[in-house]
This record gives structure tokens, C-alpha cells and sequence, in this order.
């Protein structure tokens, strides 16, 4: 089951980073809220990034068996690093708006 769940984890993290690249490209000069939707939401954005949210759940799953820091690591590659990805693409939009303005 462990190799299920590595392989599982990989394909959520691609899909999900895959929808959130496009996302970041429909809005590079709107900032992305973290909480809420985006102004421009690609088509099939939403669903991409379920379907990889639910496979990277499954993966955590998976590999939790094997041990606690698997889990971890899943976690820390998949939304986190999202996270840290939306939150440079602000802070560049920020710094873009100041520059201009």
C-alpha cells in the first residue's frame, strides 16, 4: 500500500500544482486570495484541483501507514508549498502595483 500511496500523493501534488500554475496565469496581475476563489478561474480548475487534493488525502493515507513523517512529508510537498507559491505571486502583484503606482 505504501507504493499506492506515493504514487497517489504525486499525481494529487501534480494535479493540484498544475490547476494552481494556470490559476496563476489567468491572474498575473490580480492578487489570489487564499480563502476564497480568484478573479479569473481557468475552466477546470476547480475540479483538477479537487481531484488532486483528494488523491494527495489518499496518498497521506496510504503512506501514513509506514509512518508519521510520510504524512508529514506529504503535506509539507503538496499544500504547503501551494501556500507559499500564492503567497510569492502576491507579494510580486503587490511590489508590480507599487512599482506603477
Amino acid at each position: 500500500m505504501f507504493i499506492v500511496g506515493v504514487l497517489a500523493a504525486v499525481a494529487g501534488i501534480a494535479l493540484f500544482h498544475t490547476a494552481l500554475g494556470r490559476t496563476i496565469t489567468a491572474n498575473a496581475t490580480a492578487r489570489i486570495p487564499f480563502g476564497s476563489r480568484p478573479p479569473v478561474s481557468p475552466h477546470g480548475s476547480v475540479p483538477m484541483r479537487a481531484l488532486g487534493a483528494g488523491l494527495i488525502v489518499l496518498g497521506a493515507v496510504f503512506v501514513g501507514t509506514a509512518g508519521w513523517q510520510w504524512t508529514a512529508m506529504v503535506v509539507v510537498a503538496g499544500p504547503l508549498t501551494a501556500l507559499a507559491i500564492i503567497g510569492l505571486h502576491n507579494r510580486r502583484v503587490r511590489r508590480g502595483a507599487e512599482a506603477q503606482g
